[in-house]
């Protein structure tokens, strides 16, 4: 009985062990869902005392939306959890109270052999009648051992109603925090649907001013195409001065200076330095650290709808991250200062070279590096544009692989 009885404890602690690791990992993400919430709303606020409707907060409301399904999806997977543990506190109590019946059954049984045993000169007769010495010290050792199971029943008993009585507590803990859940699911969902509602009225109001949206974007675009020609006439010229001092370097020692085919110009000549540097940022792949604290991002890389006017596509080079006002900017990864430029549109950026990486931080208002600087990962770099009129602070990051864009987004640890 005591056997089967420690098997079944040791189980429960075990599959409650696991469950209460889970359910920890899901407060630990409930946590940092709200903050995403609270920072969003936040955002949503001082657009909407600054302007009655615009890009922005349909950006930041439809990001807040995303951010609240994930946690309604969270309240539903704790209480999916807290049921788990209900039916098993339930069926573990169950279990407890019929072993709980079988020892005390079996200690009435024993009480009943004390009571017609009780006198203590029938135990002594016992003894006395034993055929020899050995028989006697058996007889005595059984009556001693008789004794001590008793006793250890009677503890068993005992600690066998002490943890039925604390599973009977936790049962009804369990089943308190799944009202609770509930209820905050329950909140989630009516949040959620009024946020709906108001996305689809923000939605319908914007696009009543679709001439204003087009010449937003077309001044957008054109911004976006400025910092690129610079990001790539500075790569270009990187290439060739990096070609012209291999060249130098192999006159000096007597080589014959390599052609390099035109088709691969995008191609950098690199150190071996250059190349371990490139090779610790491709290995740190979905590691590095946001270039900001707290933000979230509000435009993903590459062409997608306008979140408002239809049939019309806008192009991200980067990802643009939503982040507070005066917020500094770090840089994800060590390297060095390529340049810094000032672009309309994109105020300042900068761009650090990592090997054959290059990376961009683009909508500065303050610089605190020049070209040349060497810096590390996570070093303060400058400070994020704030913009009075959108009232936003927004910092774009773009990845180059030689000429070519890539997207930043699986290079960034998760959030």
């Amino acid at each position: 009985m005591r056997a089967s009885i420690s098997v079944g404890l040791l189980l429960l602690l075990l599959t409650f062990g696991a469950q209460a690791q889970t359910k920890k990992q899901l407060e630990n993400q409930r946590n940092k869902l709200i903050e995403q919430i609270n920072f969003t709303k936040k955002q949503i606020e001082e657009v909407q005392r600054k302007k009655a409707a615009s890009v922005n907060q349909l950006v930041t409301l439809r990001k807040q939306i995303q951010v609240r399904q994930r946690l309604i999806e969270n309240y539903n997977n704790d209480i999916a959890i807290t049921q788990v543990q209900i039916d098993n506190l339930a069926e573990l109590i169950g279990s407890l109270e019929r072993d709980l019946q079988k020892l005390k059954a079996e200690y009435g049984k024993m009480l009943q052999v004390a009571y017609r045993n009780r006198s203590n000169y029938s135990n002594v007769i016992l003894v006395l009648s034993a055929k020899d010495f050995n028989q006697a010290f058996k007889r005595l050792r059984y009556l001693q051992q008789y004794n001590e199971f008793r006793q250890t029943q009677v503890r068993l008993i005992n600690k066998t109603q002490e943890g039925l009585n604390r599973r009977i507590a936790q049962l009804e803990q369990k089943k308190v925090e799944r009202v609770s859940l509930v209820a905050e699911e329950e909140t989630q969902k009516t949040l959620l649907g009024y946020e709906s509602d108001k996305t689809n009225q923000l939605v319908s109001t914007l696009q009543n001013n679709e001439k204003q949206l087009r010449k937003e974007l077309q001044e957008k675009e054109a911004a976006r195409a400025r910092l690129q020609r610079t990001i790539e006439d500075i790569i270009r010229r990187e290439i060739e001065e990096a070609r012209r001092q291999e060249a130098e370097r192999q006159r000096k020692v007597g080589q014959k200076p390599s052609v390099t085919p035109k088709t691969t110009r995008e191609e950098f000549e690199l150190t071996p330095e250059a190349k371990a540097l490139g090779a610790d940022f491709e290995a740190n792949k979905g590691k590095l650290p946001w270039p900001v604290s707290k933000g979230f991002i509000s435009e993903s890389f590459g062409e997608h709808p306008h979140p408002v006017l239809k049939n019309v596509k806008v192009r991200n080079d980067g990802v643009s991250i939503r982040t507070a006002k005066s917020a500094e900017v770090k840089a994800i990864f060590r390297g060095e200062v390529t340049a810094v430029v000032s672009i309309p549109g994109m105020q300042k950026a900068i761009i650090v070279r990592h090997g054959q990486y290059l990376t961009v931080y683009a909508h500065l208002e303050t610089v605190s590096v020049s070209k040349g600087s060497k810096i590390e990962t996570g070093q303060t770099i400058g400070s994020v544009h704030f913009d009075e009129e959108e009232n936003k602070a927004e910092v774009q990051l773009q990845v180059w692989r030689g000429t070519t864009k890539i997207d930043p987004s699986p290079w960034l640890a998760k959030r």
